[in-house]
């Protein structure tokens, strides 16, 4: 318990240093909530970290899979430069005014990726849809990125359900972090912050 009170505190420490969630990412917190949709957002600083990451690769062109009310999607958005795009795949709503550099497909993602692979290559590809999915996504991601691209997939970690997995979404993500570490195509590794963002840079 102490050492959980420890890892939010010290969330808590990089939120106050180093994010700001204006208004519009509150209302899609709000949003989500109102709507009774999962209340599965990345976390702000997991954001923030998502702009680190597309700032450190010099990112034009993301692909999104797994979009929800749009939270991470306006993270990422935000941080690609004029000319940008995201390919953000699923339902979604207001994009807090960074809707030229945002297109949004709906309907199944297997689908929607099929259609956008000719928009290739990719800077990055963010994974956090169906945990079902997730293996399948990783093999479109390393196919569809350019050499030094990034994959990134949220819920790594499954809150810890990884080491003891009880349920197969929880060993469908110990499957994915299996693959992603045999796949000699890739540079990985698992980034300790908020449940995991596993991360693999392409040769």
């Amino acid at each position: 318990m102490a050492e959980n009170n420890l890892h939010e505190r010290l969330d808590d420490y990089v939120n106050d240093l180093f994010v700001h969630e204006d208004d519009a990412l509150a209302w899609i917190k709000a949003e989500t909530s109102r709507h009774d949709m999962p209340a599965i957002n990345l976390k702000s600083f997991e954001g923030r970290l998502l702009q680190m990451l597309i700032y450190m690769l010099g990112a034009r062109k993301v692909v999104e899979i797994g979009t929800l009310a749009g939270y991470s999607a306006v993270w990422i958005a935000r941080a690609l430069p004029a000319g940008g795009k995201l390919y953000t795949l699923e339902k979604s709503s207001k994009h807090a005014g960074v809707g030229d550099r945002v297109e949004l497909l709906e309907g199944d993602a297997h689908d929607s990726l099929r259609k956008i692979t000719a928009k290739g290559p990719f800077d990055l590809v963010f994974i956090d849809a169906d945990k079902g999915g997730y293996i399948d996504y990783l093999a479109w991601a390393v196919d569809n990125l350019r050499p030094g691209g990034m994959v990134a997939a949220h819920n790594a970690f499954r809150h810890g359900a990884v080491l003891a997995p009880e349920n197969d979404d929880d060993r469908t993500i110990q499957a994915f972090n299996a693959a992603l570490a045999k796949d000699t195509r890739l540079e990985s590794t698992i980034l300790a912050v908020g449940d995991g963002m596993a991360v693999g840079i392409k040769r």
